[in-house]
C-alpha cells in the first residue's frame, strides 16, 4: 500500500473512525445505518453525502465521490497518499513505520519536497536572525512605524533581508545547492549567480495549515512604490492559488476554540494589524484574484466569509469575481464597505478593533454591494448613465432567487434611479429568462454506466463486498466478469475467500489502481443508498443469470463466427452440436 505495510494501514483506519474524522469538517446527522451531511467537495443545498460507519467509507449522491477515510483526508487536505497517512498517525498517536518505496521517482519527489521544506525553514530562521543585527536598522524602524509588537514580530515569524548575497552563501554552507535554491523560490539565478529573491526587503514567512515554511512575502522598505510586496515564485511545495496567508493560525484557532466566520484581506500586513489587535480569524490571498482552490478551502474552517478589501473603487470592482467563486462553492459572503483610500490596517490604527468590528457588523450580502458599486459607475443625473444603471441593476437583482430579496432591491434601485416601482418590477419581469426546457438528467458516470450487463456485475459485487448472506450460495469464481476493474473486485474477493479473510469493502481504496476508482464509487453508492425498495435477494440472482446469459451469448455468437467461416462439414457439424448445447443452457435460464 505505496510503502506501508498492510497491517499498519489497517491499524490507521480502525483508529480513525470515519464517522469522527469527517465529522470534523462536516456536520453529519445519522440516518439509519449511515450519517449524512452537505457535501465538502461540491456546493449542495441538501445533503447527499452519506458516511457509512459499519463499512468505513463515504459517498456523494451528488458529486460521486467516495472513498475511505485515507481518501477523505487526502481529498479535503490537498495531501498525497503518504502524507495523508501521516497526518491520521499523528491524529490517532500511531507511530510511523519506515515506508518501503516500491517506486523510486516517488521517493525521489518525496525527498526533494522535504529538502524545499528543510531549506525554507533554515531560510525563515536566518531572516529572523537577521532581524537582531544593526544592518537592520530600517527594517526595524518600519515595524515600530506599523506599530507592531515584539510579541507579533515573533508570532508571525518576522525577518529581514539584509542584502542580496548573504543568504545563498548561508545555505550553501549549510549544504544545500544552487539548483535547490533557486527551485525553493528563495533565490533567484542570473548569469549564473544565485541572488536573495527578495533582498533588502522586510520579510513574511507564509506557513501552511502543517506549519511548513512554504514561500515569502517582502517588502520593500526604503519608501519606493515600485514593486512594493513581492511573494517568492510558485514552486512544489507553493502554489498561490491553492494557499492563504495565516491559514496556520486560523486552524489553530479553530480546533482549539471554533469559529464562526472568517474574514479575507488583501495584505500580509493587514492581516498581523488585525491580529494584533485581537481580530484573528483573518487570513489574505497571495496576490492573485480568489480562485475555486481557495473558495474549498476556507469553507472547510466556515461557511460564512468577510471580504474586507481597500477602500479604492477599481479593486474593489476587479474584486468581484473572486467573490462570485466564493458563493459558488456555498459560503455565505459579505462585504466589508471600507472608508474611501482606507485599508484595514488604517482602520485599525485610526479607529481601533471596535471601529473595525463595527464596519463588520454593518456588512453588505454580496448582492448589495455589486448594486453599490453600479450606482458608482455610472452617473444617473445623465440619460445614458441612468439606463445603463438601471439596466446593469436589474442582472444583478435577477440573480436572486427570493422574489422578497428582489422586491427589496428594486425599492433600492428606485431610489437611485427616481423611476417608478412598477416600471422597473416590468423591467425586471420581461427581460428575466425563459425557463429553460428541462433535459432529462443523464448521470455523471460513463463507460457503460446505463449497460445492462455493467449494472449487473456491479451489483453482484456490491454484494459479495458487503457481505449479504445470499450471495454465499453462488460462487463467484462461475462467474465470469468483462469490465477491467471488475475482474480486478472479482480476483480481490477470490483471494480473501482462499485465505478465509474479511472481505472489506474500503480496501479497494488501497489495493486497486487510482483508475478504477470511478467505478469503486458506483458500486458504493449500490450500498449506501438506503431507498432500496426491491428484493434484493431476488435481484441478486437475477443479476447473476444475466451475467450466465451473457457469457453464453458470447460463447454462441463466437462459434456462430467459426461455423460461418468452417468448410469442413464434420467440423461444422460438431460446431453446430456445441452451439444447440449452449443454446439448450441459455433458454433453460430465459
Amino acid at each position: 500500500m505505496r510503502g506501508f505495510d498492510t497491517k499498519f494501514i489497517d491499524e490507521l483506519k480502525t483508529k480513525n473512525d470515519i464517522v469522527d474524522v469527517i465529522g470534523r469538517y462536516v456536520r453529519l446527522e445519522q440516518r439509519g445505518s449511515s450519517f449524512w451531511g452537505k457535501c465538502p467537495f461540491h456546493h449542495e443545498k441538501t445533503a447527499s453525502f452519506a458516511v457509512n460507519s459499519t463499512d468505513q467509507f463515504f459517498y456523494c449522491f451528488g458529486c460521486h465521490k467516495s472513498g475511505d477515510v485515507l481518501t477523505f483526508i487526502m481529498e479535503i487536505e490537498s495531501l498525497d497518499f503518504n502524507d495523508a497517512v501521516k497526518f491520521l498517525a499523528e491524529r490517532a498517536h500511531i507511530p510511523l513505520p519506515e515506508v518501503r518505496y516500491d517506486d523510486e521517482k516517488i521517493k525521489e519527489q518525496k525527498r526533494f519536497r522535504q529538502r524545499l521544506l528543510d531549506l525554507l525553514r533554515d531560510t525563515a530562521l536566518f531572516y529572523v536572525g537577521n532581524l537582531k543585527s544593526p544592518k537592520a536598522d530600517k527594517h526595524v524602524e518600519y515595524i515600530l512605524s506599523r506599530k507592531f509588537t515584539s510579541e507579533t514580530v515573533t508570532k508571525f515569524g518576522m525577518g529581514a533581508s539584509l542584502d542580496f548575497d548573504s543568504l545563498p552563501k548561508y545555505l550553501a554552507q549549510k549544504g544545500y545547492t544552487k539548483e535547490e535554491m533557486v527551485a525553493s523560490g528563495a533565490c533567484g539565478e542570473k548569469d549564473g549567480r544565485c541572488f536573495d529573491w527578495l533582498g533588502k526587503r522586510l520579510i513574511i514567512p507564509v506557513i501552511d495549515q502543517f506549519n511548513n515554511v512554504v514561500a515569502f512575502a517582502g517588502r520593500r522598505i526604503d519608501g519606493i512604490k515600485e514593486q512594493k510586496y513581492v511573494n517568492t515564485k510558485e514552486t512544489a511545495v507553493f502554489i498561490k492559488g491553492k494557499t492563504f496567508f495565516n491559514l496556520n493560525n486560523l486552524k489553530k484557532i479553530k480546533n482549539q476554540k471554533g469559529i464562526d466566520s472568517a474574514i479575507v484581506v488583501e495584505g500580509h500586513l493587514d492581516v498581523i494589524s488585525l491580529f494584533q489587535a485581537g481580530i484573528t480569524n483573518v487570513v489574505a490571498g497571495m496576490g492573485t484574484a480568489l480562485t475555486k482552490d481557495q473558495a474549498r478551502i476556507i469553507k472547510r474552517y466556515t461557511d460564512k466569509v468577510f471580504i474586507s478589501y481597500d477602500g479604492d473603487f477599481a479593486g474593489q470592482k476587479a474584486a468581484i469575481r473572486g467573490l462570485e467563486i466564493l458563493t459558488e462553492e456555498g459560503l455565505e459572503v459579505k462585504v466589508i464597505a471600507m472608508p474611501d483610500g482606507m485599508d484595514p490596517d488604517d482602520v485599525v490604527k485610526t479607529r481601533g478593533a471596535d471601529g473595525y468590528m463595527e464596519l463588520v457588523r454593518d456588512a453588505k450580502p454580496l448582492i448589495d454591494f455589486k448594486l453599490d458599486l453600479i450606482k458608482r459607475t455610472y452617473d444617473v443625473n445623465t440619460v445614458d448613465g441612468k439606463r445603463k444603471y438601471v439596466q446593469n441593476a436589474i442582472k444583478v437583482i435577477k440573480e436572486s432567487s427570493s422574489p422578497a430579496e428582489q422586491e427589496d432591491l428594486l425599492k433600492t434601485v428606485r431610489d437611485v434611479s427616481k423611476m417608478t416601482f412598477e416600471s422597473l418590477q416590468r423591467e425586471l419581469y420581461s427581460t428575466a429568462e425563459k425557463p429553460k426546457e428541462k433535459i432529462a438528467t443523464v448521470t455523471q458516470f460513463t463507460d457503460n454506466a446505463g449497460d445492462k450487463v455493467a449494472i449487473a456485475s456491479r451489483y453482484v459485487l456490491a454484494s459479495y463486498l458487503f457481505g449479504k448472506q445470499f450471495a454465499s450460495e453462488t460462487d463467484i469464481s462461475s462467474l465470469e466478469f468483462t469490465i477491467p476493474s471488475h475482474i480486478a473486485i472479482k480476483k480481490y474477493i477470490s483471494d480473501k475467500q482462499q485465505q478465509k479473510e474479511r472481505i472489506r469493502f474500503n480496501d479497494l481504496y488501497e489495493e486497486l489502481p487510482d483508475e478504477y476508482a470511478e467505478e469503486i464509487s458506483r458500486i458504493a453508492g449500490l450500498e449506501t443508498d438506503e431507498n432500496k425498495t426491491f428484493d434484493q435477494a431476488t435481484y441478486f440472482f437475477d443479476c447473476v443469470k444475466t451475467l450466465k446469459v451473457d457469457k453464453l451469448s458470447k460463447k454462441i455468437d463466437r462459434l456462430t463466427t467459426l461455423f460461418s467461416a468452417e468448410t469442413d462439414s464434420e467440423n461444422r457439424r460438431a460446431l453446430a452440436k456445441e452451439m444447440a448445447e449452449l443454446l439448450k443452457e441459455k433458454n433453460k435460464l430465459i
